[in-house]
């Protein structure tokens, strides 16, 4: 049992792994504090419209923020000053320069726009801001990064962080899926025709094809597989072959959302969760099946 238990924490794994996760949310982080700059004056700095409102209590607002420091007149300068210095750690984290620094400061600038005001943020906010802190304790500056090419690293390391992040993942779905067994809607499988309805969330206009009984009839079991998958996705994991075809499950209905519906930033999020949950052989399957591809390109050009 403590072999076990060793082997599930601390077996090593290619540092590539938590590399690519870095290079996404690195990537995916930068664009999202970029399109957040028009938004900066109006309700993260000082000047802000929560500034002289009084609500009620809400999960963190009112606690910890860069953004809450009395900078008297230059609030609005010092608040566009804290998000482009979060664009720039967001960046050095993608290149890897100065990783684990610039991975911290990534996750400073989430954290205190999340506290300045959650009204305003959502799921795929808290994902980025997660991950951050997940990268903090990963070596994900080992490999592909500029640290990695003046320094000798390591090319494996401990897998601990990485089950930190699997675990995460897994309870993004378990209570999603446990919070749908719970509603009416899910259960009887109607859910996805209010979805599409919605002239907000959905991207196309489906309300003729609500007549047809086949089509109602579809969505109601893909409203049943997908609580049922999000349920049970932490137990696929524990299967090779399970896990292959829950993850096959996940890219379709991550893609599927991204074609359908406007969800913001949440399925490119979860899609870039991906990499996380991949077993080593299949990792490094992978990166042998890319650099084949990229090779035989290379060769037909």
């Amino acid at each position: 049992m403590e072999k076990m238990w060793h082997y599930f924490w601390f077996k090593p794994v290619d540092v590539r792994q938590f590399a690519i996760l870095r290079i996404s949310f690195g990537y995916l982080c930068a664009v999202y504090l970029v399109q957040l700059l028009p938004l900066v004056d109006a309700h993260f700095s000082g000047n802000s419209w929560l500034a002289n409102v009084q609500l009620p209590k809400l999960l963190n607002w009112g606690t910890w923020s860069l953004f809450n420091l009395p900078v008297g007149s230059y609030s609005a300068l010092y608040s566009y000053a804290v998000l482009i210095s979060g664009i720039g750690a967001a960046i050095a984290m993608m290149v890897g320069w100065k990783t684990r620094s610039s991975t911290f400061i990534t996750w400073l600038v989430l954290a205190s726009l999340w506290n300045k005001n959650p009204l305003l943020l959502d799921g795929d906010d808290a994902v980025l801001k997660v991950m951050a802190f997940y990268l903090l304790l990963t070596p994900c500056g080992e490999a592909w990064s500029i640290d990695a090419q003046h320094n000798k690293l390591p090319t494996e390391a401990a897998v601990w962080p990485l089950r930190l992040i699997q675990f995460q993942i897994a309870l993004i779905y378990f209570v999603s899926g446990w919070v749908k067994f719970h509603s009416a809607e899910w259960l009887d499988g109607s859910v996805l025709q209010y979805v599409m309805s919605h002239p907000h969330y959905s991207r196309f206009d489906w309300s003729g094809y609500f007549k047809s009984a086949w089509f109602v009839g579809m969505l109601s079991v893909l409203a049943g597989i997908i609580r049922w998958w999000e349920l049970l996705f932490a137990f696929l994991l524990l299967n090779s072959y399970l896990r292959r075809l829950s993850l096959v499950l996940g890219v379709m209905f991550h893609i599927g959302l991204l074609v359908t519906m406007n969800l913001r930033w949440f399925p490119i999020i979860m899609l870039a969760l991906y990499p996380a949950l991949l077993s080593s052989h299949d990792f490094r399957r992978f990166l042998q099946i890319s650099t084949f591809n990229k090779n035989a390109k290379s060769c037909s050009n």
